[in-house]
C-alpha cells in the first residue's frame, strides 16, 4: 500500500461488480485503477489539460498524429 492511503471497503451488487470488472478489463486496467480513474474528476476538479495537451488531443481525435517505423524514429520525429 503506497503512502498516505487508507483502505476502503464497500458493498456492491454482484450483477454491479460483475458488471464493473468488465468495464475495467475492456480499459486494459484492474477494478481499483478504473475506480480511482473514474474518481479523479470528481475529487480534483482543478485538474485541467493545459492548450498544448487540448490541441494534441483534439489532433488525434481527427487522425493527426506522428507516425514513425520504431521508437528511434519518434524520437528524431519528436526532437529527444
Amino acid at each position: 500500500m503506497a503512502i498516505n492511503t487508507i483502505r476502503m471497503s464497500i458493498d456492491i451488487k454482484k450483477q454491479d461488480h460483475r458488471r464493473l470488472k468488465i468495464l475495467a478489463d475492456s480499459h486494459g486496467v484492474t477494478i481499483k485503477e478504473f475506480v480511482l480513474n473514474t474518481l479523479d474528476p470528481v475529487l480534483h476538479p482543478q485538474k485541467k489539460p493545459n492548450q498544448e495537451t487540448l490541441k494534441a488531443m483534439d489532433d488525434a481525435r481527427v487522425g493527426k498524429t506522428i507516425k514513425a517505423k520504431d521508437f528511434e524514429d519518434l524520437c528524431d520525429k519528436l526532437g529527444i
